[in-house]
Order: C-alpha cells, then structure tokens, then sequence
C-alpha cells in the first residue's frame, strides 16, 4: 500500500468511527443490519472491524456479487427480525455497488441510499461506502 493511500483509509476510518458520516453510524445502530465489505480495497479491513465493533454480521464481496446476493443477503433480507426489517451498510467497489443498489432497491425494498460516499485515488482503490434503510411504510389517512 502506498503511502497516499494508506493515508486516505486512515482519513476515512477516523471520519466514520468519529461521526462525521451520521447516516452510515445511524444505519449500523438499526437492529438487524447486515454488513458488506470488499476485503480487497485499502479500507476494507478497516471497515469490516468498525462492523465487527458495532456487532453486525459482515459478509465479504467475493468474486461475485450478485451471487452473494442471492444466496446469503437477499434471504437474511427477507427475514424481517422482530418484525422490522434490515439495513443494508457496506463498503465496496463501485461496480459492485452499482449491481447492489439496483437489487436491493428492486428485490428488497430498501430505500435507494440518500447518502453514499464515493472514494478512492485510483479505479483500483475506488470505493463507495453506503447505507441502505428500509423504505418506510406509506400510511393511508382513510
């Protein structure tokens, strides 16, 4: 790792456990929120033990992630625990979060992020850290 990047992760690990992200902090408080990292970009480790502190499940990106999707996240998803239902955090690549973000709005009906965080110094070290919440449910005044 070069030095510019490992000072970039070290700026964005001290930004989240410091606050300075309050949707992503407020995301990972939500019972049952599920993690996801790429373990391969510069901040991923970083990541994957501020979701470790914070006691959620962390699952990692692997080659494929719409096959994680199908077979681990979209059936925990679905789950609803205690009857609520599941945010989604993460840090990943940006393609992967481009194929993420289109299958948990359309499968899982969670709330496309209004918040994420794009980063990175190079397209090997891009990444896009992001909370998906779950889409609130619309009340009806009748």
């Amino acid at each position: 790792m070069d030095r510019r990047t490992f000072m970039m992760t070290g700026a964005w690990l001290s930004s989240v456990t410091g606050g300075a992200w309050p949707w992503l902090a407020s995301a990972a408080a939500q019972s049952g929120t599920l993690a996801i990292v790429d373990s391969t970009l510069a901040c991923g480790p970083s990541f994957a033990r501020y979701a470790a502190h914070m006691k959620l499940p962390v699952f990692d990106t692997g080659d494929d992630i719409g096959a994680l999707w199908y077979t681990t996240l979209a059936p925990l998803l679905a789950q609803n625990p205690m009857g609520g239902r599941r945010a989604l955090i993460g840090v990943t690549r940006a393609c992967d979060y481009f194929v993420l973000k289109e299958l948990a709005i359309r499968s899982a009906h969670l709330a496309e992020p209004s918040e994420a965080q794009h980063g990175g110094l190079a397209s090997r070290h891009a990444h896009v850290a992001f909370a998906f919440a779950p889409r609130s449910a619309r009340r009806s005044d009748n």
